[in-house]
Parts: structure tokens; C-alpha cells; sequence
């Protein structure tokens, strides 16, 4: 079983690249996917370190769940930073083009289904560290399955946004004339 995690895990670059593949013409969709690759690698260059920590590695999780959510929350006010400091027109032209889509909003709520698994397996894990429970049966049972299916969720909001970014940024050019 742990093949296919480890598959999911790496396979959301494959899933990133075919997003950049299918929104390449929008500017913006290319910013949130380049942004969403750069937490991915993070993700999984941290792994081989934050794996080694067995108590708080889930901790750790909620917190790297938090950060997969900066690319939707902050990278409008970052491209416009970006803009006003290096002049390069594609961030001018994300920080117009950029609005929030319904695939957004569900790779949030999604992430914020991750941040409260990872606590509620921190907290059990704790209890069963300190001998308050005499097993951990969410993280043994449930916890894995869940992050598997949170991870295919959001390949599939990620191939839906980019699939639709194009057509977004010409309704949002038609709506600003």
C-alpha cells in the first residue's frame, strides 16, 4: 500500500506539468501552478526529514497544508510585489487577470479537510505517546486514506482550473472592457 502513496505523492508533478501544458496562454494559471510546484517540491524535498519525526511529523503536515493554501490566498498582493519591484509585465498582468474560481475554493476547502486530519492524527498520536489511549486506530486506519484521496481530489481540481483558465481570463478581459 505504501507504493501507492508514495506514486500519489510524486505523481502531483506529473499532474502540475500537464497543468502547465493545458493553461500555457494564461498568464495567471501559469503563476498558481508554477506557485502550487514550488510548495509541491518543498513538500517533497522535506519529506525524507519531517518522515523521521514520528510524533510530530503530523504537526508538521498541517503546517505544510497551510502553506499548499498561500498560492490561492496571497499570490495576487505577490505578483503585484513582484511587479513593482522587477517592472516584468507578466505580473502586472497576473495581478489584473486573477480572480478567484470555484476550482480554487476547492483545493482550499480540500486543504483545510488535510489540516484538521493532520491535527486530529497530532492529537491522537499525543494521547497515545503519553499513554491516554492505548491506540492510535484514526492514524493505523483512516488517516493515510483520507491524504490519498485529498491528493487525487486536488489533481483533479488542479486539471479542472487549468483545463478552464483560459476561457476565465477571456470573461474577465470582456468584463473589465
Amino acid at each position: 500500500m505504501y507504493e501507492i502513496y508514495s506514486l500519489v505523492d510524486h505523481g502531483q508533478l506529473a499532474f502540475v506539468a500537464l497543468g502547465l501544458l493545458l493553461s500555457w496562454k494564461s498568464a495567471s494559471a501559469r503563476w498558481f501552478i508554477i506557485s502550487y510546484a514550488v510548495v509541491i517540491i518543498f513538500n517533497l524535498a522535506s519529506y525524507p526529514i519531517s518522515s523521521q519525526w514520528n510524533t510530530h511529523y503530523y504537526l508538521f503536515q498541517a503546517g505544510v497544508n497551510v502553506v499548499f493554501m498561500l498560492p490561492i490566498v496571497y499570490r495576487r498582493n505577490l505578483a503585484l510585489y513582484i511587479y513593482e519591484k522587477t517592472n516584468i509585465d507578466f505580473y502586472k498582468q497576473v495581478h489584473d487577470k486573477q480572480i478567484l474560481s470555484s476550482q480554487e475554493c476547492m483545493i482550499a476547502l480540500v486543504f483545510i479537510l488535510a489540516i484538521l486530519v493532520n491535527l486530529v492524527t497530532w492529537c491522537e498520536v499525543m494521547a497515545y505517546k503519553y499513554s491516554y489511549i492505548s491506540n492510535a486506530y484514526f492514524k493505523l486506519h483512516f488517516r493515510d486514506n483520507i491524504v490519498l484521496c485529498v491528493q487525487l481530489v486536488l489533481c483533479t481540481c488542479l486539471l479542472s482550473y487549468a483545463r478552464k483558465a483560459e476561457s476565465r481570463e477571456l470573461g474577465t478581459e470582456e468584463a473589465n472592457s
